[in-house]
């Protein structure tokens, strides 16, 4: 027996009308027509909706019909190929997405020395730079609250202040002023050692000239005093 037949024989053991099984399938009572007189054949999905509706097992359903069971491979087959078309697309429109905000970052941060999009930017790469510090550590006095006997206070403190200066990337003399904080410093200590991403400082440790590497130190100047630190 065809499959028509069987799905035919199935509709009307369970006393459907072709519309009453066809809304149970969610499909259109043609279409559900054409099924049961073999003009056209059901996808797999849907066997699988017929199987359950009529309590009629698949292998019971497809039987020997070499024809439908060619054209759902087929069916399978398209879908596979669409999927592997799909993916291909979805991963060039995603990198293609990666590559306009990355280079989006790199150009907005180049722009605008912004600490926060270049800490961010894939583009960029964390360097290691050294920079001379000013003879003597930037204070001012602000007003600092603290906590004693569970009660705050304020009271006025020497602060140290951020310091600005030019960070020394390579031996070439390349690299760019930055804005990083090294704490309180004696004269034997006024060089720091820079861990930075484009104008992102992750890192500011003070060392003395010796730790600098020697094809470094030779291009450093030994004053901050023509650096033109930022007000």
């Amino acid at each position: 027996m065809d499959l028509g037949r069987k799905i035919k024989q199935g509709r009307r053991q369970f006393n459907f009308t072709q519309q009453e099984l066809a809304d149970q399938l969610h499909v259109t009572r043609q279409a559900l027509s054409k099924w049961e007189n073999n003009l056209s054949y059901p996808n797999l999905d849907m066997l699988v909706d017929i199987s359950k509706s009529l309590n009629i097992s698949l292998n019971e359903l497809l039987g020997e019909e070499d024809k439908m069971i060619k054209q759902i491979s087929n069916d399978v087959r398209s879908k596979h190929k669409y999927m592997k078309y799909l993916y291909i697309v979805s991963g060039i429109f995603i990198l293609f997405i990666v590559m306009s905000v990355t280079m989006f970052l790199f150009l907005y941060g180049k722009e605008t020395n912004s600490v926060a999009t270049d800490r961010f930017n894939p583009a960029l790469k964390t360097e290691i730079g050294y920079a001379i510090l000013p003879e003597k550590t930037p204070i001012k006095r602000e007003k600092v609250k603290f906590h004693q006997n569970d009660k705050q206070k304020t009271e006025w403190e020497n602060v140290p202040q951020n310091i600005y200066a030019y960070v020394y990337d390579n031996a070439k003399g390349n690299g760019e002023y930055l804005k990083f904080a090294t704490g309180l410093y004696n004269k034997d200590h006024r060089w720091a050692k820079i861990t930075h991403k484009g104008t992102y400082v992750s890192k500011a440790s003070l060392i003395t000239k010796d730790d600098i590497p020697k094809n470094i130190a030779q291009n450093m100047s030994n004053s901050y005093s023509n650096y033109g630190v930022k007000k």
